[in-house]
């Protein structure tokens, strides 16, 4: 495939130009064509002038081939590219006035490629140290996006997808590589090893679901409830529990990841942390595919658990607690080109883990059950898109993604009781660019319908005594029960239709000042809902007497009881009944956002404007970033930046609003008595308009190009406002002034957070491979220091009392400090060095990956009893727990075995923590609990490319 400009004014814009297929040419052959040519056939001698003639220069970081179009669009050169052979490489950012061969030099910077002049165009190859095979490699590991990011964003592009020793294949386990995400402490636990969602990041300190999670730049995130993880609880019968991420994509269905974590664009809104752009893959030009297969279980990991847990973890009854597992991915992708301006990639991956539990608590045995179950979990995706370029100014992609979550689950000691979490969704999407005469026109038009529901086997939940004739509980135990059904059937879905117009304005000059103006509009509507379709009735207390029919009571059971009774009737029950909550939202958003370059400054001023009808709040967040480049050659630049952050407000906090109040109690006296209704149940929550969550940050950074290699070192400060916790307002009301309908001890959700957090980190990335004898290895070294406050607790739901609400003292190890100035309970490292490397071997067909992390020691905060008394007041106490450095190794093996032209057989052997350190991990509730990491695990994956 090859690409000649022709010679245009400067006024012409490179967006207009379309790269084509030309059948049977790529560069080296047209190379070997040209030198075929007769000798009278003359070259053109090399046009010294013209290359030393200087140009402004303009040209941003991005894939190589499109840069050295729009370099010869720039300097007036005519340029032959082929694409394929520069896939995967990346060009060096090139500013300024310069000659054009200075600018062509700089814009090789570090990609192996050389250039040379043959008839009448600029002809580029590979320069090879080695005789032998054409190798290109993609040196940046976290690499930089196209734009000028102000060191705010980071790339990682499909051969570091594809290389890190990924395991899950989720998007957040790649993200270990990035210095400014935090895990939470329990990410990798040793208890649950066989679980698949996507773990919950912290960027820069926000909280985990104060993210912007994006497909292709349209938003998946799950504001149904993205807090609340308890999948199997007994308190779940008018929730369910749901993720941040509302679609869970798979790595391999992924072109780049996106990472905005400082100096964000204002064309993105909606977070506090940061920004996870996903960008799906687009089809090859060719008919390729693959399929492949791959697998954990346990026998292939090493766990790590307390010893006086052993035998309590091998005879687990719960989820929390996983012994055994086997998971499998099944993936296959069919992609290429129906001509040359359409194309079209299916893909899919099927995910499942499968999890054989104990029926029984305490290993009890019952002779009259199932002894085992196995619960599961199911996630699939499904891509399909298509890219169609139109005409030589207009392209039209579609894409859907289809990615539904089903984890089955039952409860311990209970007969019937299994149910289903039903998470994730779809989202289809339209995208025209159009490049117009004065401005690139991008348009997205995206339908999204998210789910977190519970499918539940049965409606009804009986909490029988045991009997001969409800027998499959334990007799042994305290209470002698035997548990029956379930909580019922739940649906809580969040639809939208979302509208986004961006126009990228041709650059124009002013006076001494260079302007790229971008100006948006974004229009959203999203509709959510919590409902139950049914009643759902749980009969918690009975009556044992010896009465010797039921009639047709199903709350009634006759059997020999272990008190000498023979019947037993309900005598309380609760109904849950059907209702529905609603909400619908209308949104807006208009943005501006101005580069302004001036001499080797540049500064890049912004302003985004966002409303909405939910909160009925409007806000303004101004943005600025800039930066100076030293020598206008971009080896020394200095970056700043001043920015504000608004993030969402979830839906939760209105839909919580009103579901108690479907519930009754009733009661009977005798089992052939009528049920009378004895009470209705107040709302526990009650819904008030907030403000708008924000962070405000501040960020100062230097690039610096050393020894043929670039240095990032940054330092970013974020506080946070206005975050919102939860509190009883009987700390402050008279019980006369609680509103009708409300429990006195309803909550309410407020403005009642704040945070504080600093990081420090620093990249180091040759910009060459490494070379040896015929390999080639790309490096990427990623320290940083963290310090986070924020002491009200990990999510919404964390329950603020008065002392709390008027940062009022606590004692932490053993010293009076306002409550606000307690550290982070999670998400808190204070320091982590990652090391990756990627190391290619040709001649064996082998790639090997590392991944070096260490996680400095740190000391994990827990609230602690009894209070401590300090002259005569009481405070709540706090303490630290000492937890030890885990340091880990993580390493990927890829081995290709040819079968034919683009054709290979392929085994991937992924190997996470190879030494099998045991890493202890803190609990966030006592200072006695201790867990650990997973040891050592093995994945394999065998599968065939064409």
């Amino acid at each position: 495939m090859t690409q000649t400009t022709s010679r245009k004014p400067r006024s012409a814009r490179g967006w207009s130009l379309r790269l084509k297929n030309v059948a049977g040419a790529g560069v080296l052959g047209m190379c070997s064509a040209l030198i075929a040519l007769p000798a009278n056939a003359e070259a053109p001698a090399r046009p010294d002038a013209e290359l030393a003639q200087v140009h402004p220069f303009d040209i941003p970081a991005q894939k190589l081939a499109i840069a050295l179009i729009t370099f010869g669009q720039q300097s007036g050169l005519q340029v032959t590219v082929d694409p394929d052979l520069l896939e995967g490489l990346r060009s060096a950012p090139v500013h300024g006035q310069l000659s054009s061969e200075a600018a062509l030099a700089e814009l090789l910077l570090g990609t192996g490629i050389t250039w040379d002049y043959a008839y009448g165009a600029l002809m580029f190859r590979l320069l090879h140290a080695d005789a032998g095979a054409v190798e290109l490699h993609n040196t940046m590991i976290l690499g930089d996006t196209e734009e000028n990011s102000f060191m705010g964003a980071t790339v990682i592009d499909r051969k570091a997808i594809q290389a890190f020793p990924g395991a899950n294949g989720d998007i957040t386990t790649l993200l270990q590589m990035h210095p400014n995400v935090q895990f939470s402490s329990d990410q990798k636990s040793s208890s649950t090893p066989g679980e698949i969602d996507p773990a919950d990041i912290s960027i820069n300190g926000a909280k985990f679901y104060q993210n912007s999670f994006m497909i292709d730049g349209i938003s998946i995130n799950n504001d149904l409830d993205p807090g609340s993880h308890s999948y199997n609880d007994t308190r779940q019968f008018d929730s369910t529990p749901s993720r941040a991420h509302g679609i869970a994509l798979d790595a391999d269905l992924l072109e780049e990841i996106k990472v905005y974590d400082s100096n964000v664009p204002v064309e993105y809104g909606g977070f506090n942390g940061g920004v996870v752009d996903a960008i799906t893959r687009r089809p090859s030009q060719d008919l390729h595919g693959k399929v492949s297969y791959a697998m954990s279980r346990s026998e292939w990991t090493r766990y790590h658990i307390s010893g006086e847990d052993k035998e309590s973890f091998k005879n687990s009854t719960s989820e929390q607690s996983q012994p055994e597992f086997k998971k499998t991915t099944v993936r296959g992708t069919l992609e290429g080109h129906f001509n040359e301006d359409f194309g079209a990639l299916l893909n899919f991956s099927q995910k499942r883990s499968y999890l054989p539990l104990r029926t029984h608590t305490n290993g009890y045995n019952s002779p009259n059950s199932d002894n085992e179950q196995e619960q599961t979990r199911a996630l699939d995706n499904f891509l399909l898109k298509t890219y169609w370029n139109i005409n030589d100014r207009l392209t039209l992609d579609t894409s859907i993604v289809y990615a539904p979550q089903e984890n089955t689950y039952f409860r311990e000691d209970s007969a019937n009781s299994s149910f289903t979490n039903i998470n994730g969704g779809w989202q289809a999407s339209l995208k025209t660019t159009y490049e117009g005469d004065s401005a690139r026109w991008t348009q997205q038009l995206a339908v999204t319908d998210l789910y977190a529901s519970r499918d539940s086997e049965s409606d009804e939940f009986y909490n029988w005594y045991w009997s001969t004739s409800k027998d499959w509980g334990n007799p042994e135990t305290t209470n002698s029960r035997s548990q029956q059904g379930g909580y019922g059937s739940l649906y809580q879905t969040q639809r939208g239709l979302d509208y986004k117009l961006k126009a990228d304005w041709q650059t124009f000059d002013l006076g001494a000042t260079r302007h790229t103006l971008s100006t948006g509009l974004e229009l959203g509507y999203q509709r959510a809902t919590w409902e139950r379709e049914d009643d759902a009735l749980a009969v918690t207390a009975f009556t044992r007497d010896n009465g010797t029919s039921c009639g047709s009571d199903s709350t009634c059971s006759i059997g020999a009881l272990l008190n000498g009774s023979r019947r037993q009737y309900g005598n309380a029950m609760m109904v849950y009944g059907a209702g529905r909550v609603e909400l619908e939202q209308k949104k807006y958003a208009l943005f501006v956002q101005d580069e302004i370059g001036y001499g080797n400054l540049t500064l890049r001023p912004g302003l985004r404007f966002e409303g909405d009808d939910y909160m009925q709040k409007k806000s303004l967040a101004p943005r600025l970033a800039g930066d100076y480049d030293f020598f206008g050659d971009r080896s020394t630049v200095l970056v700043f930046g001043a920015n504000r952050y608004y993030g969402r407000n979830l839906f939760k906090y209105r839909l919580a609003d009103g579901r108690q109040a479907f519930t009754s109690r009733y009661t009977r006296k005798a089992q052939t008595d009528a049920w009378t209704l004895a009470s209705t149940n107040s709302n526990l929550s009650q819904f008030r308009s907030m403000d708008i969550p924000y962070d405000d940050e501040l960020m100062l950074g230097l690039n610096q190009r050393w020894l043929n290699t670039d240095f990032q070192l940054k330092y970013i400060n974020r506080k946070g406002h206005d975050q919102i916790y939860r509190t009883r307002p009987y700390y402050n009301l008279d019980e006369k002034d609680i509103p009708t309908g409300y429990s006195k001890d309803y909550y309410v959700y407020l403005n009642a957070g704040t945070s504080e957090t600093e990081n420090v980190s620093l990249t180091v990335t040759p910009l060459q491979p490494l070379r040896f004898k015929g390999t080639t290895t790309s490096v990427q070294l990623a320290l940083d220091w963290s310090r986070s406050k924020g002491a009200h607790g990990a999510t919404y739901e964390a329950g603020v009392d008065r002392e709390e609400l008027d940062n009022e003292p606590v004692v932490f190890d053993g010293k009076l400090v306002p409550y606000e100035e307690l550290p982070a309970s999670d998400f808190n490292r204070p320091w982590t060095a990652r090391l990756v490397t990627i190391t290619d071997i040709p001649q064996w067909n082998l790639s090997v990956s590392n991944f070096l992390r260490y996680r400095g020691p740190y000391d994990q905060v827990v609230k602690v009893s009894p209070d401590a008394e300090v002259d005569g007041k009481t405070y709540s106490r706090y303490e630290t727990v000492a937890t030890a450095a885990a340091p880990t190794w993580d390493l990927r093996l890829a081995w290709d075995i040819p079968t034919g032209k683009d054709q290979a057989f392929f085994v991937n052997l992924d190997v996470t923590n190879v030494t099998d350190q045991v890493n202890k991990i803190a609990s966030r509730t006592s200072t006695t609990v201790v867990s650990y990491e997973v040891g050592r695990q093995y994945w394999l994956e065998i599968g065939y490319r064409f």
